[in-house]
């Protein structure tokens, strides 16, 4: 019986195109960083910080941790005047993103009917990102004022998408099983790799990404508009 929906948040509940978006968002914050480094070191050390952050695999430093102390060192020189642009740039002006994404009403319709059968919801985004610029792209969505019993940020996480570990880490906090969770996202090979730990699981397709990892089949499938009516009749729960 599934207690809990783990949703994932870009791509899925909030409809956008997760390419699109990290273009004018590293414009963005590159730009708030041109009076101490130019825009083009500053991304390739962003860049390559957060790929250290998504493949960092130690349970002692949070994700937020990992990535700050790989950012820090490449850029040593101007780090200590940079921090509180970046931490203005989150509390200030990520909010204004809001126009790359396309929200739904059947978001926040599918994240109610979950809520309706009884079940826990946790919005399950890859914690690469500061916890407001998690909450401002769930506002986006219309669900940030829902009962979420825990939200994935980069503060809270020691690991990332696609790796296992990301997803024992929810379980262990929410002190169920693997076969009580369903695992709702758009991305085959980042969401749905929560059946190998054995989550039931859910493709949405509106915006699908797939890269060629057909091998890994979710337990259903569908549009976003579709998953609320999915939710209200299904007997899983």
């Amino acid at each position: 019986m599934v207690k809990a929906v783990l949703f994932d948040l870009d791509g899925t509940l909030l409809q956008l195109d997760t390419q699109e978006f990290m273009n004018i968002y590293l414009k963005e914050v590159a730009g708030v960083a041109i009076p101490l480094v130019e825009p083009q070191r500053f991304t390739t050390a962003l860049l390559s910080s957060t790929y250290r952050m998504l493949h960092d695999r130690d349970p002692q430093r949070t994700n937020s941790e990992v990535f700050w102390a790989d950012f820090s060192n490449r850029l040593s020189d101007c780090i200590d005047s940079l921090t509180p642009l970046i931490e203005s740039f989150y509390a200030e002006q990520f909010r204004n993103l809001s126009w790359v994404a396309k929200p739904s009403e059947s978001a926040r319709k599918a994240v109610l009917a979950a809520l309706n059968k009884g079940a826990r919801i946790v919005l399950a985004t890859n914690p690469v990102f500061p916890r407001s610029a998690v909450m401002d792209r769930m506002a986006w969505a219309g669900v940030d004022d829902l009962p979420w019993e825990f939200v994935t940020s980069y503060e809270d996480m020691h690991f990332c998408k696609p790796y296992q570990e990301y997803y024992s880490e929810i379980i262990s906090r929410l002190k169920l099983n693997p076969q009580e969770c369903l695992m709702v996202g758009n991305d085959v090979g980042k969401d749905m790799v929560a059946g190998y730990l054995g989550f039931r699981t859910y493709l949405v397709t509106d915006h699908l990404i797939d890269n060629g990892q057909s091998a890994i089949k979710p337990d259903w499938a569908g549009k976003l508009d579709e998953l609320a009516g999915w939710l209200a009749e299904t007997d899983i729960f």
